[in-house]
């Protein structure tokens, strides 16, 4: 029988990003989404729900009912703009959780720029409540401009990361994805913050995936 992994992306859409112009619950959205598939191609069972009145308590509800062998809340962090780094949060440091977050940490921290890692014990609801063994990972910080825009440009290495970490901990093997290629193609560089966000908003309405970064040049002369 295939171990069951209950992914838990975060709700938190008034969490914004320092980059980007997007937030927290659709940025751990889109790695809870290539996080499943990614465990399902490993030979896992995965349960998430990412829709719109999808809270922790709701998503706890569901792991416990389902019986999840492992609870995995997806977030990124913030402090105070300047931090950098991964961390992962679990019941305490000699459970099956920590066993669990240390294999992920082991695998997710190597690729996140920065050195403000480290796992923890925590008493946040979903790693009390879910009766699965619960790795809290908060893979990057977001209220850092140059971090937050890697958190976006980098869903399918994150979510790749935490499946390897996942792989470790249950003893299965780990089966890498088909290789893709992608080529980003950049529309306007604007002074005004407001020209920016109109052409983003207009890309958006014609189908486009669209964000706003910002970018410091020094002139000379």
């Amino acid at each position: 029988m295939a171990f069951k992994i209950y992914i838990s992306p975060s709700s938190q859409r008034e969490n914004t990003y320092a980059s980007g112009n997007t937030n927290e619950a659709v940025q751990c959205r889109r790695i809870a989404v290539a996080l499943a598939q990614a465990l399902i191609r490993c030979g896992f069972e995965t349960l998430t729900d990412s829709g719109e009145s999808s809270t922790m308590y709701t998503r706890v509800a569901q792991s416990n009912i389902w019986g999840a062998d492992l609870h995995v809340p997806i977030h990124t962090n913030a402090f105070d703009g300047s931090m950098q780094g991964t961390r992962l949060f679990c019941l305490n440091v000699t459970g099956e959780g920590y066993k669990a977050a240390k294999a992920i940490f082991d695998a997710l921290s190597p690729i996140v720029p920065g050195t403000s890692d480290g796992i923890r014990a925590a008493g946040y609801y979903e790693i009390v409540a879910s009766r699965a063994p619960c790795a809290y990972v908060e893979a990057a910080f977001h209220d850092h401009e140059v971090q937050a825009l890697w958190i976006m440009e980098n869903t399918l290495a994150i979510a790749e990361a935490i499946c390897k970490g996942i792989c470790a901990y249950f003893g299965v093997s780990y089966v890498p994805g088909q290789e893709r290629v992608f080529y980003r193609v950049q529309v306007g560089a604007f002074r005004d913050r407001g020209n920016a966000d109109s052409l983003a908003d207009k890309l958006k309405k014609e189908g486009y995936e669209a964000f706003v970064t910002q970018v410091k040049e020094t002139e000379n002369g």
